[in-house]
């Protein structure tokens, strides 16, 4: 997937991690390795892949280079939301996360003004808590207390999204009108439903300022889009964001809408039992940094799969386009052996404008529950055509679909629109 160019550099990552991080030069050891017998790619996956368990047990003592603390200059903390468990604590160096940001923001022709020259971009985030640096899910804190040391406002929201009350949303609405950002980054589940509750209230999220928006935390449903277009208006630049706590932005879309791979600032794979996949193939995506003089990743196994299109874009980027897929814990397992994606349960549900919110849920037994919110058009032949699809797409799974009022997020905050015990049971 990555340049082969970037193959030297990738032998000298490999050998900084060996000479500089307990954890790292551990791993190899432990596998009869050593930096010098990585010659090659097909050398290179001798290196059986790392973890998040690994980077958590080992934080920050036996994965922090030599010669870093977690106070040296330009170090910036994060914690991961615990999408796929506990939380992960992790540090970054705020020049490459600014420069992975850049290469991201790079492929949107209409982010191109965002950074001016002496200039600053002020943001708003609207998010899981979890997701967030300060303590914004009680709403009782004042918005001075929620502003980040790079001047990001933290908006409140409900740890549990659909039972945020309607003050806790007006005063969200009010800090985005009082604060005039020119960058919203959100959770698109959680910003689609602020635009439903801002239609019912008549209210406006806009700003003087020239408005963008990037989508992360959650894969970005046709749903969510739908309804953030249609209240936000056309002019509103948008873009999704593949990215990670621990790594910064590992891509994002284009304003042609297709999602690119950043192989500029790291050295990608996509693997599926244990080999590289052709285009067209899905595989879990393997991350090792570049480049990284505090905590470098080889073979980093993020969890989250994608597939490679091996096709260019017409945006006129040289970044590699993808179609996401989801976490590989959310996959629905069905008894003949295959496996079904957030991202191919999203393509079957469509932008559904009679909806305003579903989460596909399969037990331990492998039965699936679809569960949606309707919104104001629903008719009874929409969910029956859309039942039709997903009882033929997941068969012989049995699914069952029921209109609701609520549905509860995860317990990292997130709200996940596919879910499978199945594989988060076998993913243990």
């Amino acid at each position: 997937m990555s340049d082969p160019s970037l193959f030297d550099a990738v032998r000298e990552e490999i050998a900084y991690a060996y000479e500089n991080t307990v954890f790292f030069r551990k791993h190899m050891e432990d596998n009869g390795l050593r930096p010098q017998d990585i010659r090659t790619a097909e050398d290179f996956r001798r290196i059986p892949p790392t973890s998040k368990g690994h980077y958590r047990r080992g934080f920050p003592a036996a994965v922090l280079a030599k010669g870093y603390t977690l106070t040296s200059p330009n170090v910036m903390r994060f914690q991961s939301s615990g999408t796929s468990g506990e939380r992960l604590n992790s540090a970054i160096m705020s020049y490459d996360l600014a420069r992975r940001q850049a290469t991201g923001f790079g492929v949107h022709r209409g982010f191109d003004g965002l950074w001016q020259p002496g200039s600053r971009p002020r943001l708003c985030r609207f998010a899981p808590p979890n997701c967030s640096d300060v303590e914004c899910a009680t709403g009782f804190s004042t918005m001075e207390d929620r502003i980040l040391p790079d001047g990001t406002l933290v908006l409140t929201v409900a740890h549990d999204l659909l039972a945020t009350p309607e003050w806790q949303i007006v005063k969200a609405l009010d800090e985005i009108e009082d604060y005039r950002p020119d960058l919203l980054v959100v959770d698109p589940t959680h910003f689609a439903f602020l635009t439903r509750w801002a239609r019912r209230l008549g209210r406006k999220i806009s700003s003087p300022r020239k408005l963008h928006l990037v989508s992360g935390y959650t894969l970005f449903t046709r749903v969510a889009r739908r309804q953030i277009e249609e209240f936000m208006g056309p002019e509103l630049p948008i873009g999704d964001m593949i990215g990670m706590s621990e790594l910064g932005y590992l891509g994002f879309e284009c304003h042609r809408r297709r999602r690119h791979v950043n192989t500029k600032d790291f050295y990608l794979e996509f693997v599926r039992d244990g080999r590289p996949v052709e285009p067209g193939e899905r595989g879990e995506l393997f991350v090792t940094t570049i480049d990284d003089a505090l905590i470098p990743r080889i073979r980093y196994a993020t969890g989250d799969w994608f597939t490679p299109l091996g096709e260019p874009c017409p945006c006129g980027s040289e970044l590699p386009v993808v179609r996401i897929e989801g976490r590989g814990t959310h996959m629905v397992r069905l008894p003949d052996g295959r496996t079904v994606t957030p991202g191919a349960v999203d393509a079957l549900v469509g932008d559904a404008p009679w909806l305003d919110l579903y989460k596909l849920e399969q037990d331990r037994s492998g039965d699936c529950a679809f569960r949606y919110v309707p919104g104001d058009t629903a008719r009874p032949q929409d969910a029956a055509a859309l039942e039709a699809r997903l009882m033929e797409a997941l068969a012989p799974a049995r699914v069952r679909l029921e209109a609701v009022t609520y549905i509860s997020c995860e317990r990292s905050g997130k709200f996940q629109p596919c879910v499978s015990h199945l594989s988060a049971e076998g993913a243990r």
